[in-house]
C-alpha cells in the first residue's frame, strides 16, 4: 500500500474545509505502521462516518475523482486491517460508507480490487451463517459469473417461487435463514432434479435417507419432489446434523457426502476445520463454495451483473380432494389452466395421474388458486370414457407383472397396488386384472386387453388336441413334433414373441390330420417295432412321438451318443415283450 504521504489526494485534502478526513486517515496509518491494530481501526471507523457524511451531504465540495480518491485510501487501511477471509461486521462504518457511495464516485473505483473485495466482505457480514472470503468462494463467484451465468439467472428465476416458504420454514424451526440458499445449490430450485445417484427434489434426497425424515416414494408419489414437504424433511436433517457437528460449514458439507464421509474425513484430517479437510469428495470441497457464492450474488445480483433478474412468483395453490384417478392433462382443463401448470403445482405425482383410490381414499389434489368451483363445474360434465380407465386384463400362459406393464406402458407396482397383488410371483394364467391407463394410452391397452386366438381355415385338414407343456419343453420342439409352426401355435394361443411357456400350461393345437402313407408308416412301426429314421429326426422328438423315452431307445438300440443316428436307419421303437406304442 502507499504512504499517505506519496498520495496526491493530501495536497488537495489539505485545501479544503474538511480538515477532519486527513488528521483521522493519517493517524489510521501510523496506528497500523506501529502495529496499534485496534487504534488504528478506531481512527479509520472516523473517517469512514466523516466520508460518509460528505458524499451524502457536502459532496458538491469535492469532485467525484477527489472523493474516489479519499475512499480508495480509506479502503486500502481497511484492507491492511482486516483478517484475510473474515466478514466485514454489519455495524462497521465502512459498510454505512460502501452503501452512501454515490453512483458517479463508485464509477471511480468499481474496478479496485479492495472495493469489490469489501464490498463483498460486506454482502458475506450480513449473513446468518459463516461466508469466508477463500480463493474457493471467489472462484466461484467468478464461475456463475462466467460459464455459469445462464444457469444461475434460472435459479434466481425460480427462486422467486420458493425461498418465501422455505425462509419461513427455517424460521420456525429457529435456523438460519440464509440456508435456503442450500436449496440452490443442491437443485436450483427445481422440483424435478435428479442427481445421478438417484438424489431427487430441491433437498436432493436420496432414497435411503428420505425415509427417515417421512419422505414417502411409491408407484404413484415421490414426496421428495414435494417441495413443502421435502423443505420439512430437509429443516429436521438440518437440525440433526448441526446437533452432531455445532458448525454451519460442516452441516453444509455433511448434507453433501453424509454424515459419516464427513467424521471420518475429520478424525483423518484431524481438525475441524473445513478448509483444511482436503480428503473429502472433490463434490463436497466444491459444494460449500459454491453454496457462499451462491448467497453473495443473491445478495445483489445487480452487482454482480444479473441486471434485469424476472423472478417467479412466490408458490400459490388451492387444493381439491379426489377420490379416484384424476389425469393432470383432464385436471388442467377442468381448472383452466395448462397441463404444464398442473405438473409444476404437483411434482410429486408420479405417473401423471393421483393416486389410485385402493391406496388412498382421496388425494389432495393442488390446483390454480381461486379455481376450485370452475374445477368441479367442469369435473362432473367430464364423461367417464376421458377420465382414467381401468383396462381389464386376462392373463395368458407366460405372462407377468412386468411384461404386462411394459406392453401396458404402465408401471409393475401400479399393477400390484391397483389389485391388491402383494406377490407378483403368484400371477396365475386365466386371472383378470384391472389396470389403470391414462385416456392418452386406453386406446392401445384395449387392443392388448384380450389375446387375439385365430382358428385354421382348412378345419377338415387338422384336429385340435391340447397339449400340456413338460419340462424342457420350448415352442420349437412342439412345434417340430406335432407337424405345425411355432408361430401357429402362438397365433392358437394368443401368445406374443416375447412371452415364454412353462411346465403345466395347457396349449391348443391344430394339429395336422396324418395322411395314409404317415399312418402306415406308424402301423408298421407299431407292428414290426422298428422306426425308420428321417431327416431332422431327433432321439427325443422320436421318443415323444412312440411315448417311450430317450434312455430306453439308447438301450434298446446300445446308442451311445444321440447325436450319431441317421438318416434311413431302423430304430427299434417297441421291445420284443409287446409293449403297446399309441
Amino acid at each position: 500500500m502507499n504512504t499517505l504521504a506519496d498520495s496526491t489526494v493530501v495536497d488537495t485534502v489539505q485545501d479544503l474545509p474538511h480538515h477532519q478526513i486527513y488528521p483521522l486517515l493519517s493517524q489510521a496509518f501510523q496506528d497500523l505502521q506501529t502495529k496499534r491494530r485496534e487504534d488504528a481501526l478506531r481512527s479509520l471507523e472516523g473517517a469512514s462516518i466523516v466520508l460518509s457524511r460528505l458524499v451524502t451531504t457536502h459532496r458538491d465540495s469535492l469532485l467525484p475523482k477527489q472523493l474516489a480518491g479519499l475512499v480508495r485510501v480509506n479502503l486500502e487501511l481497511y484492507r491492511s486491517l482486516l483478517p484475510t477471509t473474515a466478514p466485514v461486521n454489519p455495524r462497521s462504518a465502512l459498510v454505512l460508507l460502501l452503501h452512501a457511495l454515490p453512483e458517479d464516485v463508485v464509477f471511480h473505483i468499481r474496478d479496485h480490487p479492495h472495493y469489490r473485495e469489501l464490498y463483498i466482505r460486506t454482502l458475506a457480514g450480513s449473513a446468518d451463517v459463516p461466508v469466508d472470503y477463500t480463493p474457493e468462494v471467489i472462484a466461484s463467484i467468478r464461475y456463475f459469473q462466467t460459464r455459469g451465468q445462464k444457469i444461475f439467472r434460472r435459479w434466481l428465476y425460480r427462486s422467486g417461487a420458493y425461498m418465501p416458504m422455505i425462509r419461513e420454514a427455517l424460521r420456525e424451526a429457529g435456523l438460519p435463514q440464509d440456508l435456503a440458499y442450500k436449496a440452490m445449490i443442491e437443485s436450483g430450485f427445481n422440483p424435478r432434479a435428479y442427481s445421478r445417484v438417484g438424489a431427487a427434489g430441491i433437498w436432493q434426497f436420496a432414497r435411503y435417507t428420505a425415509p427417515l425424515y417421512g419422505l414417502k416414494r411409491n408407484t404413484w408419489v415421490d414426496e421428495r419432489r414435494d417441495p413443502q414437504k421435502a423443505t420439512r424433511a430437509a429443516v429436521r436433517h438440518i437440525q440433526h446434523l448441526y446437533d452432531l457437528f455445532s458448525d454451519w460449514r460442516l452441516v453444509i458439507a455433511a448434507y453433501n457426502c453424509g454424515q459419516g464421509r464427513l467424521d471420518r474425513a475429520i478424525r483423518k484430517a484431524g481438525t475441524r476445520d473445513f478448509w483444511k479437510l482436503k480428503n473429502l469428495p472433490r463434490e463436497t470441497r466444491n459444494h460449500l463454495p459454491r453454496f457462499m457464492a451462491a448467497l453473495l450474488i443473491s445478495k445483489d445480483p445487480e452487482w454482480f451483473g444479473f441486471s434485469d433478474v424476472v423472478y417467479q412468483p412466490p408458490l400459490a395453490y388451492d387444493t381439491v380432494q379426489v377420490s379416484e384417478w384424476v389425469d393432470l392433462r383432464l385436471a388442467a382443463e377442468c381448472a383452466g389452466t395448462s397441463y404444464a401448470s398442473m405438473r409444476a403445482l404437483n411434482p410429486e405425482l408420479r405417473m401423471g395421474y393421483t393416486p389410485a383410490p385402493p391406496v388412498r381414499k382421496a388425494y389432495p389434489l393442488r390446483i390454480p388458486v381461486g379455481s376450485a368451483d370452475l374445477f368441479w363445474a367442469n369435473y362432473v360434465r367430464i364423461p367417464d370414457s376421458r377420465k382414467v380407465q381401468m383396462v381389464d386384463y386376462l392373463v395368458r400362459y407366460g405372462d407377468t407383472v412386468s411384461g404386462i406393464a411394459k406392453r401396458m406402458r404402465t408401471s409393475a407396482q401400479a399393477i400390484l397396488d391397483a389389485n391388491g397383488i402383494r406377490n407378483p410371483r403368484r400371477l396365475r394364467a386365466g386371472k383378470r386384472l384391472s389396470i389403470p391407463i391414462p385416456p392418452q394410452r386406453y386406446a392401445r391397452a384395449r387392443k392388448l386387453e384380450k389375446p387375439k386366438i385365430e382358428t385354421p381355415p382348412d378345419l377338415s385338414q387338422r384336429v385340435r388336441v391340447t397339449y400340456s407343456v413338460r419340462r424342457g419343453d420350448t415352442l420349437w420342439n412342439i412345434a417340430r413334433q406335432e407337424g405345425v409352426k411355432p408361430e401357429q401355435i402362438r397365433a392358437w394361443n394368443g401368445l406374443l414373441a416375447s412371452q415364454n411357456i412353462f411346465p403345466g400350461n395347457r396349449l391348443v393345437i391344430w394339429k395336422p390330420v396324418e395322411s395314409p402313407v404317415q399312418d402306415a408308416r406308424k402301423e408298421q412301426a407299431a407292428i414290426h417295432g422298428f422306426y425308420t429314421i428321417k431327416p431332422g429326426d431327433t432321439l427325443w422328438n422320436i421318443a415323444r412321438t412312440f411315448h417311450t423315452s430317450v434312455s430306453d431307445l439308447k438301450k434298446w438300440n446300445g446308442i451311445r451318443h444321440a447325436s450319431r443316428i441317421r438318416a434311413g436307419a431302423k430304430l427299434l421303437v417297441q421291445p420284443a415283450d409287446g409293449a403297446r406304442i399309441d
